[in-house]
């Protein structure tokens, strides 16, 4: 069987996706609290169709007080006049009230006990609660908060961002958790009259939506409020790694930007050349260890070098450190970014232009930026020295105007489409983030985006990591495919994998005639690199051979086994293909995932 790499991380539902993007998640979240009033509507018209008595008169009048509340309420709430839904507010709740009154009168008490009229009059109770519920403890609290820091300022003009905004409505968010909580445990609890269901399941299908929306969203709030700072000044870089000059850690980080917060306000700097932005050595204070050398080459002694490393939170590490003693600043955290999210963004948010006339879109922008642009600028006819950096610049120039598109377009209505970019670039390594507080870390762990070594037995991984040594363009051409076979039960309770990787370079020969060296790199397409293949925490990895006859070493690398090979030659149109075991820790019995090196088969 064949598994793609995976990321214990929750993804977003097509539809709640689809359903969410249409407006504001608070907005939604609104008009989902009306719906089930609505609800408690449809169960009084039955019950009063079916009781008599002046009771059932004086409930059919609340229940018209309740529809014209209700109704005063969501057209408020659509013209974003605040101040007269909160009035809106409390006219409901007191309609609310008249009717939890009369439910609980003599009348209505008697009604409960008898057959089939008693489940409408306990729908209508429970039905109650969850509109005390919504409109108590959801719209109220969403109504202050609206008002307070309106929804439009959480932009500074086209520049930013403001953090006191956001923090606003995370601090809502958080408080609206426990009511979402209480009425899906009223949703459970709840007896609906058959004849109800199928009314009222439209409502409880549209809870689910947001609930399912909520719990993704709510696995990010700890660590994005720990990212605004609570108020403090922050600096954070952002890498853009280039995964055609592959390399375990995502790729070569040809442009490094940063994004500040001061006094509330969240910007996004420029992209610079890595070789402007950090030092040319690593500081000593995080240099590579003996065993980093003999696992990585010297590649750690050069900041820009470090993501030969596949443990991104080392890597990051290095960065921070690098740049903070170049620029006297103390970096906060690094977020690393690959032109395959680049163009999942550029989906949500459109074109963008480049200086020379490219125009990228959320169809091209990752083969025009890890391909054409390197043979419109590099190849046999067009190389100069001149060009040496055109392209980086290009690609430097690309993320600035994607950062900035992000901000200046930035519309609430596609938080959902962001939300999802995000979480599918967290399952496939092209989107990864470390926090230089130990705390915050934790928050970066909880959602999968460390990029980190897994170090779970339970949930184990196995790493497959690449890292081209040779300088050139060749990424495009690799492709790495990871198949992991059915389980051998041992008799110790372990269980053993095995596992094959091949790793392919598809270039041809027509390709070659026209690439330049700068594509090409020294070996006329022939692709030179390192393999390093991790066993899962707490396992082994056995028994590795390579078709080429390429040898491995085995070492052992924060407490992981790992086999190595530092000297890979794939030839092209050739493939190197590896077979190995790995046997998980005692009592495991899920099957591993597949963390990977991040590759452009996809986009050729």
């Amino acid at each position: 069987m064949y598994y793609k790499p995976t990321r214990n991380i929750n993804i977003l539902k097509e539809g709640t996706y689809m359903n969410s993007r249409k407006e504001s998640g608070f907005t939604y979240i609104v008009r989902t609290a009306f719906c089930y009033a609505l609800a408690i509507l449809i169960a009084i018209a039955f019950i009063t169709i079916i009781s008599m008595g002046l009771d059932a008169m004086q409930m059919a009048g609340k229940a018209k007080s309740l529809k014209a509340d209700l109704g005063e309420l969501t057209a408020s709430i659509k013209e974003k006049d605040f101040q007269r839904a909160d009035a809106a507010t409390d006219k409901l709740d007191n309609s609310i009230d008249d009717i939890d009154e009369l439910l609980v009168g003599k009348t209505w008490r008697m009604a409960a006990k008898m057959p089939v009229v008693g489940e409408y009059v306990d729908a209508a109770d429970s039905l109650v609660d969850i509109v005390k519920i919504a409109t108590g403890r959801m719209i109220k609290p969403a109504l202050t908060v609206i008002q307070e820091y309106p929804l439009d300022s959480i932009k500074v003009g086209d520049e930013g961002f403001n953090t006191y905004t956001m923090d606003a409505y995370i601090g809502l968010l958080e408080e609206l958790n426990p009511a979402i909580n209480d009425i899906i445990g009223y949703l459970d609890d709840i007896n609906i009259p058959d004849s109800l269901g199928g009314k009222v399941t439209q409502y409880t299908d549209k809870m689910a939506m947001i609930t399912d929306a909520y719990a993704v969203a709510e696995d990010y709030l700890p660590l994005l409020k720990a990212f605004l700072g609570g108020g403090s000044d922050r600096t954070y870089l952002l890498a853009a790694q280039n995964s055609t000059e592959i390399r375990a850690g995502g790729g070569f980080p040809g442009s490094i930007g940063t994004i500040t917060i001061v006094d509330g306000v969240l910007t996004i700097g420029d992209f610079n050349s890595v070789y402007d932005v950090l030092p040319y050595g690593t500081p000593a204070s995080v240099g590579p260890s003996e065993l980093e050398d003999t696992l990585f080459g010297n590649w750690m002694h050069y900041p820009r070098d470090a993501s030969f490393n596949p443990d991104f939170e080392r890597v990051a590490e290095i960065w921070a450190k690098a740049y903070g003693n170049k620029s006297n600043t103390t970096v906060d955290g690094v977020i690393s970014l690959t032109p395959t999210i680049i163009q999942r963004l550029l989906e949500y948010m459109g074109d963008v232009e480049l200086s020379d006339g490219t125009v990228l879109n959320g169809e091209n922008a990752t083969q025009m930026l890890q391909h054409d642009l390197y043979y419109k600028y590099y190849n046999n006819a067009s190389y100069t020295s001149g060009t040496d950096d055109v392209v980086d610049a290009l690609f430097a120039e690309t993320a600035k105007a994607t950062m900035s598109r992000l901000v200046g377009d930035f519309d609430l209505n596609k938080l959902a489409g962001y939300l999802s970019v995000f979480n599918a670039g967290v399952e496939d390594r092209t989107v990864m983030m470390w926090m230089a507080d130990e705390t915050e870390q934790g928050y970066v762990k909880d959602v999968g985006c460390s990029g980190g070594l897994n170090d779970d037995p339970e949930n184990p991984e196995i790493g497959v990591y690449i890292s081209g040594s040779d300088p050139c363009k060749l990424g495009w051409y690799v492709d790495v495919d990871t198949e992991i076979g059915d389980a051998q039960v041992n008799d110790d309770g372990t269980r053993t994998y095995d596992v094959t990787v091949t790793v392919r370079n598809t270039i041809d020969s027509n390709t070659i005639k026209t690439a330049g060296g700068y594509i090409l790199g020294s070996y006329e397409g022939a692709w030179r690199g390192y393999i390093h293949l991790f066993a899962p925490s707490g396992g082994t990895i056995t028994d590795v051979k390579a078709d080429n006859n390429g040898s491995f070493r085995h070492a052992t690398y924060e407490n992981l086994q790992v086999a190595y090979n530092l000297s890979v030659m794939i030839y092209p149109q050739k493939s190197m293909v590896i077979t190995y075991k790995v046997t998980t820790a005692e009592g495991v019995t899920a099957v591993p995932g597949i963390s990977m090196t991040p590759t452009l088969q996809g986009y050729r």
